[in-house]
């Protein structure tokens, strides 16, 4: 937060919330929706709201919310952004508490409405602003009651960027200076939606009737990283534009501008550019960012400032090609930007919503007089996550993979999990499963992980499946994605000791596996399955489905219902509901015959894709052998299969996670350290954080999926997983292959979890330290020694 005297409230939500909108029982019930009255509902704007007031030495304690979005500002500084991204049912609101000195102060709002230019995931009831103020200051500034001013700033256009890639950040942004004031003067607010108190005694909420438009309920996350910060290098610039598709020169690295360039990135001079010039400036962030740009200039009345965002440079535009993300020359610049155009006043430009990367574009024209460059800084913005553990071993790599890791998981964490920060920015289950799982090696805040497990709750209004990415404004459904679902609420059973949460959710998870029986054939398989049947990007799978997925009997797919159901008869077991979980057991185990009764290719020991036992592949080897579906013989021959088979249909970096958690269930753990070369390759291509696919041809430099790695650093090397509900009890297994030396440190609920292992003369030199109240096992070199106290260390 921006502003030091504000201290954020959270507020309990109703566990119960069937008459949420119904019934008003919270604060900001009192409050008005309000809007510009002669801005219409489809126009793209952005409003300023403006209430001034006077202050007596009591606290301000407001609750507020907009739509599409808003930022808060207390007498010029920012309190908050917001909301909370969610769907028109679940609309968020935030509450602070605000220390405030006598006398008169300003509130204003800062709020965009911009429909089809806004994110994908942006979804909308339509324009408004609503705040409740407590106390003395509830006829002062509460929307509805208060006398709240607007008027729509001009000078700002969106231009979209024509690539469905893009979908996730909206348009560009044009912002003219000279006409900041066309959007008219001051007028009174008007309501356009009542209080849902005043709504509830009208109608009378004994009937039931819930007020149209917006639910609201209360922030359950922390405000995102909100600091302004300076970093990188500029490393190529010119007295030319440099536009899309042109190559970088040799002599552009090493122009004579660029010591000048460097100090005003450092903050330490300004930068003037003459009258009548072009120039350009690549800057080298020199680690991936998600943040808003911060762009202070005076005089030049008329030039422009483009500032675009890369992940990396092209060598093959076409094909994704980018080899070396640290290397610029003979590479182009695929963005365009967002456009700054000044007035000749000192003015501070910025954008509606962030942009990412790790390279920034400034193409500057100037007209008749010289412009000067003030200030060229970031404003950072993500979920507040930070590593709480630690991870050491005998491997010089492993330092810089874990940042590697760290960084995408980051990148990808905001008001909800993300695929990826520089195109889509939605949240799809596939994705986000692993994302979570990763959050809890690193962090005791689950916050985010609840968040995301609830809205995809909130999505199932498409036919009762689970949507494949969610909020968004588009519907899209992937029934291999929906089983996911239930995978991510046992992780959290067992990594997360709230039951009670998990009991919530399986409403929802138990209505949706009735969703699939309509979808069991004859054999008791599922056969064309509705929605876009993916499951990984293979390049032999058209659009990333298995074979005969799309239209009769998959493998793969069917696989994974197993898996599925075995998670939420799991679960039913675990919340005491013995006969839900016995159906699901069933139901699992007969699928699990009818599957390798139809695809076990006897012949050549594995699961096929397909039943003409044509096309076989990791994830039908991975999936069997994680239900169990096959045991005994018939599993090692897949396992050995898996490992050896040089036909298979190979994972892709996000199914490798898959992968691996067969590797450690098998007991075969080692083969996942030669399995980190990838990642290891990605450091010496220059990645700060793991693409979406491969090196060399991947759209995304950035998707937190092939983070994995790092959860299996704790999980599968070092070996320590929950063994009960809850995190309640632990197994420590690691496999250390050919390492020497192991020091983690993991986040527990409860405390964290501290693991020593180091090869001695004298044999294993070992030390555990748990969380109070918790114990477990530890199995290493052929032994099980009882953690049966918090601080133990011996020689094994």
């Amino acid at each position: 937060m921006s502003h030091n005297l504000a201290t954020r409230l959270f507020l309990p939500a109703p566990r119960r919330d069937g008459n949420a909108g119904i019934v008003p029982w919270q604060e900001i019930d009192n409050a008005a929706w309000i809007w510009h009255p002669d801005v219409p509902d489809d126009q793209p704007v952005l409003l300023n709201f403006r209430c001034s007031f006077a202050a007596r030495r009591e606290p301000l304690i407001l609750h507020v919310s907009a739509d599409e979005r808003y930022e808060l500002f207390l007498d010029g500084k920012r309190i908050a952004r917001g909301p909370d991204r969610s769907d028109v049912q679940h609309w968020s609101y935030s509450s602070y508490r605000i220390k405030l000195a006598p006398g008169r102060h300003a509130i204003e709002a800062l709020v965009w409405k911009i429909g089809p230019n806004a994110p994908m995931a942006q979804l909308s009831h339509r324009g408004g602003f609503i705040l409740k103020a407590e106390g003395q200051y509830d006829a002062l500034l509460t929307t509805g009651a208060a006398k709240w001013k607007v008027r729509a700033l001009g000078g700002h256009q969106f231009r979209p960027m024509g690539d469905w890639a893009f979908i996730g950040s909206g348009a560009e942004l044009l912002v003219d200076a000279r006409e900041l004031d066309q959007g008219g003067a001051y007028r009174p607010a008007e309501v356009v939606q009542p209080p849902l108190t005043e709504y509830a005694h009208r109608f009378g909420y004994h009937y039931g009737y819930s007020q149209p438009g917006w639910t609201l309920f209360p922030s359950t996350l922390p405000d995102q990283v909100d600091r302004t910060i300076r970093t990188g290098k500029a490393v190529a610039a010119s007295d030319r534009p440099l536009p899309p598709g042109e190559r970088l020169r040799a002599e552009d690295a090493r122009h004579p501008s660029l010591p000048g360039w460097q100090l005003l990135l450092d903050g330490r001079r300004s930068l003037t550019i003459p009258e009548h010039s072009k120039a350009f400036l690549l800057w080298d962030l020199d680690d991936y960012y998600c943040a808003y740009p911060v762009l202070e200039i005076s005089g030049g009345a008329g030039a422009s400032v483009t500032w675009g965002w890369e992940e990396s440079l092209f060598l093959d535009e076409a094909n994704w090609n980018k080899g070396n993300r640290s290397e610029i020359i003979g590479k182009n610049v695929k963005c365009r930007g967002d456009c700054f155009t000044t007035d000749g006043r000192r003015r501070v430009f910025t954008t509606h919503w962030w942009r990412s990367g790790r390279y920034c574009l400034l193409n500057i024209e100037t007209k008749s007089a010289p412009l000067t460059l003030h200030r060229v800084a970031l404003n950072e913005t993500r979920y507040p996550l930070e590593m709480e553990g630690a991870f050491r071993c005998s491997d010089a790599d492993m330092p810089a993979l874990v940042r590697l890791c760290l960084r995408g998981l980051q990148m990808c964490s905001h008001e909800t999990f993300l695929d990826c920060p520089r195109y889509e920015q939605l949240m799809y289950v596939g994705d986000t499963r692993i994302q979570m799982l990763i959050t809890y090696v690193v962090s005791r805040d689950d916050r985010l992980v609840r968040r995301g497990i609830e809205l995809f709750d909130y999505s199932r209004v498409n036919r009762g499946f689970v949507n494949e990415r969610y909020p968004s404004r588009d519907i899209q459904h992937c029934s291999p994605f929906a089983l996911i679902w239930p995978l991510m609420l046992r992780d959290y059973a067992y990594w997360r000791n709230d039951l009670e949460w998990v009991r919530d959710r399986m409403i929802g998870l138990r209505a949706m596996f009735e969703q699939f029986q309509p979808y069991r054939n004859e054999d008791g398989l599922l056969e064309a399955l509705p929605g876009w049947p993916f499951l990984d990007w293979v390049p032999e799978w058209k659009l990333g489905i298995p074979p005969d997925a799309a239209e009769g009997v998959s493998g793969p797919l069917n696989l994974f219902y197993i898996l599925s159901l075995q998670a939420a008869a799991d679960l039913e077991r675990i919340l005491g509901e013995p006969l839900l979980a016995r159906r699901n057991y069933e139901q699992a185990r007969d699928v699990a015959r009818a599957a390798v009764g139809r695809f076990w290719d006897e012949r050549r020991g594995l699961m096929s894709d397909n039943l003409a036992h044509t096309e076989f592949s990791e994830h039908s080897q991975c999936l069997a052998l994680l239900t169990g579906a096959i045991a005994g013989g018939r599993a090692q021959r897949a396992l050995r299969g898996l490992l050896t088979a040089p036909d298979l249909k190979r994972a892709s970096c996000y199914f490798r996670f898959y992968l691996f958690e067969v590797l450690r269930r098998m007991g075969r753990a080692e083969p996942i350290i030669p399995g980190l070369e990838p990642w290891k390759q990605m450091l010496r291509s220059g990645f700060r954080t793991p693409p979406e696919n491969g090196i060399n041809s991947t759209r995304s430099d950035c998707h937190a999926w092939a983070s994995h790695a790092l959860f299996h650093l704790y999980t599968s090397i070092a070996g320590i997983l929950p063994a009960s509900p809850g995190f309640r009890t632990v197994r420590i297994e690691p496999k250390l292959g050919p390492w020497k030396e192991l020091h983690c440190t993991m986040p527990h609920p409860d405390g964290e979890i501290a693991f020593d292992l180091v090869s001695t003369r004298a044999g294993w030199k070992t030390r555990v330290a748990l969380p109070a109240g918790i114990s477990g096992t530890l199995v290493f070199a052929g032994k099980q020694v009882p953690l049966h106290k918090r601080r133990l260390a011996f020689i094994l």
